[in-house]
């Protein structure tokens, strides 16, 4: 470990030690960010498409073929809930990033062999918009974003936080433009299979590069330490419980009374 990694520690309530480095943004964050854009790049490269998409290869009408979007949209913002409990009790975020990634790539691979109309099949398209790519993305949308804010020592980096994710959203806005534009240009003047070729190749490249910053040591690896939508939940059962219990019991009263 370097002097200058070692000069910055933290101690967590659980007793773990992180060691950070002083500029992060150069040593730790880009790789992250690199993901998230590819990510966002990803995205936007499918959904604009994707009407276009139903109805040459599923036969789908608009009415159908919107329902279809909608359907995927709300999969996909409902997994980071599952996806953070996931990350925050058994994987760590790191790990989880790594794992939503595999089935986020895995999800672009069989997307883009769909579009090849010799093999395609309407499994292909449901699994991996449905499943993978809802799964995949939904987990890397609750994930990456914290990956790169442990990035910063709690007290030595306050300010450098908000600068990130002032980072962070402008990369959000760049991938979704670049994405947004260039895959239905690539779909007007060639295929789908072209078009969807440029997120699947994007999101190669990054999850690679992401995966270098992980062997090279330059992240800090938070653990798991519980999810706190588990102990919201575990609250709101006990107390709902509770108040069914002396309802209960007010009612028996009640009944005890008006029997006597």
């Amino acid at each position: 470990m370097s002097a200058e990694r070692e000069f910055l520690s933290w101690t967590d309530s659980c007793g773990n030690v992180y060691h950070y480095y002083q500029k992060p943004m150069l040593r730790a964050v880009i790789f992250i960010l690199l993901q998230e854009i590819c990510e966002r790049l990803s995205l936007a490269a499918i959904l604009p498409n994707a009407q276009t998409f139903f109805k040459e290869y599923l036969n789908y009408t608009d009415v159908q073929a919107n329902s279809y979007i909608a359907s995927f949209s709300a999969i996909f913002y409902v997994t980071p809930l599952f996806a953070a409990v996931l990350s925050d009790t058994f994987l760590g975020v790191y790990a989880a990033i790594l794992s939503f990634s595999g089935i986020y790539m895995l999800g672009l691979i069989l997307l883009f062999f769909s579009t090849i109309k010799s093999i395609s099949q309407p499994w292909m398209i449901h699994f991996s918009l449905l499943v993978l790519i809802t799964i995949g993305g939904g987990g890397l949308k609750t994930c990456v974003n914290v990956m790169g804010a442990h990035q910063f020592h709690p007290e030595y980096h306050k300010d450098d936080i908000t600068s990130y994710y002032n980072y962070f959203y402008a990369i959000i806005n760049f991938g979704s433009l670049v994405g947004g534009v260039a895959a239905p240009i690539a779909v007007q003047e060639t295929n789908f299979t072209i078009a969807f070729a440029i997120p699947l190749t994007a999101f190669v490249v990054a999850t690679a590069v992401f995966l270098l910053g992980g062997l090279l040591g330059r992240y800090v690896k938070p653990k798991p330490q519980g999810s706190a939508v588990l102990k919201i939940s575990r609250v709101m059962v006990y107390a709902i419980g509770k108040c069914s219990w002396r309802r209960i019991r007010n009612l028996e009263e009640v009944a005890l009374r008006m029997a006597s």
